[in-house]
């Protein structure tokens, strides 16, 4: 046998285009290394992860212990300003908080030492609704009962007290305290459309809304004589029957809130108008714009009738 092949291999030649003799030694060498670079490289990651985390925990905490005190302490100063109050509150941080306009406590004389209070809020939430228990603060005297409302996603309604009897008292000034506010998300699963499915459940139309004051003659040459009278047709122009539907009757002249009603319109079934009457004895009262916000909670199985 030639002695030649036990001679050690020093240098490669290639005989084609293929491998050179450096690119071997650097192939040689990255399988050599492979599993020490492959260590490296989740080491580095690793690294990197930490850092990330470290991060955002230390945004976090900064968060709690600075600007989470400053955002309280912002909102509980746009409470004050409002004149609005809250004792108890069981919310998501995801939904944004209730709206009350310019926070405005609307005080009315209903007349016989009976009062109506008022405020106006907006739920700017498309997949959240709250239900709040609230009363008003009178100063030098006891609160108002307890009332308690729903507020649907996007919905803009009052919260009300109306005709509280304030006996020998005159009431000028209030104070809207809350004193539960209940937050539920819709199952995105049940209701993938919310705004969709309140256009199509919530479906009602105003007819012919028509203010008379005591006194005035009417189209029909009678004078009203039996208080402040406010006529109009709510037509159910949804595909469901609801057994009772909340109807709260704005008062407007010149676009400002002259008064409040509240009514129930009960069994009012798809397609069908129901005629509405109301009176008050509010006097002194001009109105020039009748406006209808019924409000039902579409959302509780309970409120429709079967089809």
């Amino acid at each position: 046998m030639d002695s030649s092949f036990n001679k050690k291999l020093t240098q490669y030649e290639p005989v084609d285009d293929s491998f050179s003799s450096k690119e071997l030694e650097r192939s040689y060498w990255f399988v050599l290394h492979k599993r020490a670079l492959h260590n490296l490289a989740i080491a580095v990651l690793l690294v990197i992860d930490v850092m990330l985390i470290g991060y955002a925990l230390s945004g976090f905490v900064t968060y709690l212990v600075t600007g989470q005190p400053r955002e309280e302490a912002a909102v509980l100063a746009i409470a004050q300003r409002l004149n609005i109050s809250h004792v108890e509150k069981q919310k998501s941080s995801a939904a944004l908080p209730l709206a009350f306009g310019d926070g405005r406590i609307y005080i009315f004389d209903a007349g016989d030492d009976r009062y109506d209070f008022a405020v106006e809020v907006q739920n700017p939430n498309k997949e959240w609704y709250v239900l709040l228990s609230y009363q008003y603060e009178i100063p030098d005297a006891e609160p108002t009962p307890t009332k308690t409302m729903y507020v649907l996603p996007g919905e803009k309604k009052f919260l009300t007290i109306l005709g509280e009897k304030r006996e020998g008292q005159t009431v000028n000034e209030a104070q809207l305290k809350i004193t539960n506010e209940m937050w539920s998300r819709i199952d995105p699963h049940q209701v993938a459309d919310v705004p969709a499915f309140i256009a199509s459940h919530a479906a009602f139309e105003l007819i012919n809304p028509i203010y008379t004051v005591a006194g005035q003659v009417t189209d029909a040459g009678v004078a009203q004589e039996t208080g402040n009278r406010i006529t109009f047709g709510l037509k159910n122009n949804s595909s469901y029957n609801f057994w009772n539907v909340p109807v709260q009757i704005i008062l407007l002249r010149g676009g400002s809130l002259e008064g409040i009603e509240e009514t129930q319109v009960r069994e009012l079934k798809t397609g069908e108008t129901r005629g509405v009457d109301v009176r008050n004895y509010v006097k002194n009262q001009i109105v020039d714009d009748v406006q209808v916000l019924p409000s039902v909670d579409i959302f509780d199985s309970s409120v429709y009738m079967q089809q």
